[in-house]
């Protein structure tokens, strides 16, 4: 299976995808609110069974293998605040023999405050299919945030009672510049003035600096408004 077999194949799972989860979350929303109250996060698992069920005979009808439903072992989640947690789930695939030949992972975002989806449900491939390969890709950042495909948010979630504050972040991964020595070893506080003046005219504020290796990151955070 080639790399572009496997970005077309994606691409038309996730088309199914788009239609059926909206699909399920419309006509069952009540009850998996229900499910929600009682047993918590296991109503977003009955509802990652009930709208895989198309992707899954998709993939069958394409001729390959594929272990259908939803297993909580094959998945992790470990990023994202309680209103927006991000669970992914792994599916590895086979050809008509058996043999692996990548892995799909849903991408599947919601929160624990509320039975409510932040974000659209995505797939993505990889193409490892031992289980710690899949685990130390997940673990990459670059391998979940991807910049190529829509950033698609929903409405956010009812909130009682006043509006919380609201911040948004940005970093500067270049800040470690104005710390480096001129030709005669000498260091100017100018620079780094320079600039932080830059981000301090927009309103953000610095939060923290941190090192990565032989970077230096600064972290800025400001309020947002309605």
């Amino acid at each position: 299976m080639t790399a572009q077999q496997t970005d077309a194949l994606v691409r038309t799972l996730n088309r199914i995808l788009a239609d059926s989860w909206q699909e399920v979350w419309t006509q069952q929303q009540h009850e998996l609110a229900e499910m929600f109250e009682k047993f918590g996060d296991r109503a977003y698992g009955a509802w990652i069974q009930k709208f895989m069920a198309p992707v899954f005979e998709r993939i069958a009808e394409e001729g390959y293998q594929i272990k259908a439903g939803f297993n909580r072992r094959d998945s992790l989640e470990n990023w994202g605040p309680p209103e927006e947690r991000e669970r992914c789930a792994w599916y590895v695939m086979k050809n008509a023999e058996g043999h692996p030949l990548c892995t799909l992972v849903l991408q599947v975002y919601h929160s624990h405050a509320a039975f409510h989806i932040p974000r659209p449900p995505r797939l993505i491939a990889l193409d490892v299919t031992d289980r710690p390969d899949i685990i130390r890709a997940l673990s990459r950042a670059s391998v979940r945030v991807r910049w190529d495909l829509p950033q698609e948010r929903l409405p956010d979630a009812p909130r009682p009672g006043r509006p919380a504050q609201r911040w948004e972040y940005a970093t500067d991964i270049s800040i470690g510049d104005c710390t480096t020595p001129d030709e005669e070893g000498q260091l100017s506080s100018w620079l780094l003035d320079e600039s932080l003046a830059h981000w301090g005219r927009y309103g953000w504020e610095l939060i923290h600096v941190s090192t990565a290796g032989d970077k230096m990151i600064a972290f800025f955070k400001r309020p947002t408004h309605s």
